[in-house]
């Protein structure tokens, strides 16, 4: 049988061809072909929300689809993607929220025609648990050739840390490191060739992310006090390559984090100054937070869930084409920007922060985040077939509350005040589309701090690179030894600032 895939906002477009003489589950043609599928929960049926459509050849109805889909759905030819099989010639359209995708991230590279060394390659890596940042580095000129991201397809096993946790548990670590050995060559292959040789690799991430690829049980890991096999950096040399994994914090605050606040601290040595006092947020399902007082980091990880990257919500998809990502109220009309200028297929973090704050402006919400009741069955309509319902709206909240109460904890802890802090610099892509001002009006940032709010981008992938071409062991050390952890759950004043950063006035 003939299968043919396609891909929403894929460019050109194309159809991915798969010749099977047996059937086959719909997620093992997408790796037949190479291609990703993102799978939240890992594939087990639980959440049923990554749905494709059959343009033809749809095959029978299961349990799980009349679950998740009205019948109108099914007979259109949507079924619920991890739990399909393929029985006949088809042809299955998949959206773009469910598939990977390689983009460039940041436009200070070499032109496409400039000459590369291919012989001295170097390479940045941000192993994300949905994403790897890399960056593509000529050594002898100390130049950025290329920035890509493309999907961890470790998503396969789960959209979060303790389903991949869960998954090595239960045998599958050796393929979890696999899953980005071969992303990272299969993405080296598709920019630079086969032909380029890699003398330096240097690797952050989370601290699971990071044992993971090295290895290392995680069993520790898996569940409180959540110890890790190790916090230490770690270096060696495979097939003449110099490897190096930034070190940790804690089971929280991982290499990601570590290497982030290198790359600020040799910004501030290149300029021969001091470092300000900052507040270094990386907002993520469990958003890491360091507080500098001008001498010691200060350091937590808030479990804000994944409402704030756009999953786990019935209307939130990724930061990719045809997502919502900035809106407005006005006179009881939405009117919304999307990724690529594409049909809106959801919204994404920050189109998810400008709706509860204009929800809230516009009275639509109350202060505890409950909508009015002509919008409480259906939820509130943003765009045709999109719209965010009272649960969505109470899992934001929860995220917010987390990471805006760590943050007063931290300042707390330290001895500092807000208005001591000089800087706030935000991480990573929802830092960057997030509007300030929206972020401090539903709490997740502190009103004392909007005015001090800087994107940063994403600092960890910063500083691999920075480390790579100006390697400084004495500055990591001198982080570590100056990280003062503070977990949340064993502080009895957490509790009370969570409950009270619950609401929105």
């Amino acid at each position: 049988m003939e299968i043919k895939i396609i891909i929403d906002g894929e460019t050109p477009q194309k159809e991915h061809i798969l010749m099977s003489d047996e059937p086959i589950k719909f997620v093992d043609a997408m790796e037949q072909l190479g291609l990703s599928f993102y799978r939240p929960c890992g594939g087990i049926g639980k959440c049923l929300s990554c749905n494709i459509q059959f343009l033809y050849g749809a095959p029978q109805m299961t349990s799980a689809d009349e679950k998740a889909l009205d019948f109108s759905d099914m007979r259109a030819g949507w079924r619920v993607g991890c739990k399909c099989v393929i029985t006949k010639d088809c042809k299955i359209q998949v959206p773009a929220s469910l598939a990977g995708e390689i983009t460039s991230v940041l436009a200070d590279e070499v032109a496409e025609d400039e000459a590369i060394d291919k012989n001295n390659i170097g390479i940045a890596v941000d192993v994300g648990t949905t994403t790897l940042a890399t960056a593509i580095i000529d050594l002898s000129t100390g130049k950025i050739l290329r920035q890509r991201n493309c999907t961890n397809s470790q998503a396969k096993f789960g959209a979060d840390v303790m389903s991949r946790v869960k998954a090595a548990m239960e045998g599958h670590g050796e393929d979890l490191k696999n899953c980005i050995r071969k992303d990272l060559t299969d993405l080296g292959n598709k920019i630079l060739g086969e032909d380029f040789l890699m003398h330096k690799v240097v690797f952050c991430g989370n601290t699971v992310m990071t044992h993971l690829l090295l290895g290392y049980t995680v069993d520790g890991l898996a569940q409180y006090p959540f110890i890790p096999y190790t916090l230490d950096s770690v270096s060696f040399v495979e097939k003449g390559r110099n490897i190096f994994f930034m070190p940790s914090i804690s089971a929280f605050v991982g290499g990601d984090i570590v290497s982030g606040l290198f790359y600020l601290a040799m910004q501030a040595k290149k300029n021969n100054k001091a470092q300000d006092k900052f507040l270094l947020v990386d907002l993520g399902t469990n958003a890491e937070l360091v507080l500098f007082d001008g001498e010691n980091y200060w350091c937590s990880s808030a479990s804000a869930g994944p409402a704030l990257e756009g999953a786990s919500l019935s209307c939130g998809v990724a930061s990719v084409r045809g997502a919502i990502n900035h809106l407005s109220i006005n006179k009881g009309k939405c009117t919304y920007t999307t990724i690529g200028g594409e049909q809106p297929i959801g919204i994404c973090g920050s189109g998810i922060i400008d709706l509860v704050h204009e929800l809230h402006r516009n009275k639509i919400i109350d202060d505890g985040g409950l909508l009015l009741d002509e919008y409480c069955e259906s939820g509130y309509p943003v765009a045709d077939g999109v719209s965010i319902t009272g649960e969505d709206i109470q899992q934001v909240l929860l995220a917010k509350s987390a990471v805006h109460s760590a943050i007063q904890l931290l300042v707390q802890e330290s001895g500092l005040t807000m208005e001591d802090i000089d800087h706030l610099y935000v991480a990573g892509g929802l830092g960057a589309s997030a509007s300030v001002w929206s972020a401090a009006d539903i709490g997740l940032i502190p009103r004392e701090l909007a005015s001090k709010y800087e994107s940063v981008g994403n600092t960890a992938l910063l500083g691999g690179i920075e480390y790579i071409l100006n390697g400084d062991e004495d500055i990591l050390n001198e982080i570590k030894e100056k990280s003062k952890v503070v977990i949340l759950n064993d502080n009895p004043g957490f509790e009370k600032l969570f409950l009270e950063n619950l609401m929105l006035n």
